[in-house]
C-alpha cells in the first residue's frame, strides 16, 4: 500500500512539475507615465498649413479660413494697402486655389490618403492644385501625400441662393490613412 501511495505521489508531483513549466504567460499590470503635447497644426506630422492671408493658424493652433473683416489678417493687410474683401457676393461662383496646403512629415517615410470635408451651411467644395475650366470640385476630396510632400488644396465657394448679410459657417474635417487613396 506505501509502495501505490508512494508512486501515487511520485506521479502527482510529476504532473505538477510538467504543468508548472509548461505554463504560458497570461497577464501582467503596470502603472506607467505618458507624455504627449499639444502642438499647432503647423507643428504637426501631418501639417495644415495656410497659403492664402485668408487662411491662418489661429490661437489654439487651428486652422481657420475667414473671408471677412473678422479675419485675424484683415486689419494688417489693410493697413498695407492689400485687401482680402470683406466676403462673398451672392448668386455668385468664387473660385480660390492654393487656399491651404497638407503636408507628410511622418517619420516612417509614408505614403497617406486625406480626406477632407466640409460640413456647415453653403456649397463648398475642393480640388487639388491648379483650376483649369475642366476642374470639378467635390464635397469630399481624397488626396494621396507622399512621404515629404505638400498638397495644395483650392476651394469652389457658390453662394447661390444667399442673400447680402448671410453667412457661410462650418468645419472643415481631415482624416488621414496609412497608404494611397483608392481610385472610384
Amino acid at each position: 500500500m506505501k509502495k501505490i501511495l508512494g508512486i501515487f505521489m511520485l506521479i502527482a508531483g510529476i504532473v505538477i512539475a510538467v504543468t508548472a513549466s509548461s505554463a504560458t504567460f497570461a497577464y501582467f499590470e503596470a502603472d506607467r507615465e505618458v507624455h504627449i503635447e499639444m502642438v499647432p497644426d503647423d507643428d504637426e506630422l501631418v501639417d495644415l498649413v495656410p497659403l492664402q492671408p485668408y487662411a491662418y493658424i489661429n490661437d489654439n493652433g487651428m486652422l481657420v479660413i475667414d473671408l471677412s473683416m473678422q479675419n485675424a489678417n484683415y486689419w494688417e493687410l489693410f493697413l498695407q494697402n492689400l485687401t482680402i474683401g470683406k466676403g462673398v457676393s451672392p448668386d455668385s461662383i468664387y473660385v480660390f486655389e492654393h487656399v491651404f496646403g497638407v503636408s507628410n512629415h511622418l517619420w516612417e517615410n509614408v505614403t497617406i490618403c486625406m480626406h477632407i470635408e466640409y460640413s456647415g451651411s453653403g456649397a463648398i467644395s475642393f480640388f487639388e492644385g491648379e483650376y483649369t475650366n475642366e476642374t470639378v470640385g467635390v464635397d469630399e476630396l481624397e488626396v494621396t501625400i507622399l512621404p515629404g510632400e505638400t498638397v495644395e488644396i483650392g476651394m469652389i465657394i457658390d453662394s447661390e441662393g444667399l442673400d447680402d448679410g448671410d453667412a457661410l459657417s462650418g468645419t472643415l474635417s481631415f482624416d488621414a490613412v496609412l497608404g494611397e487613396c483608392e481610385e472610384e
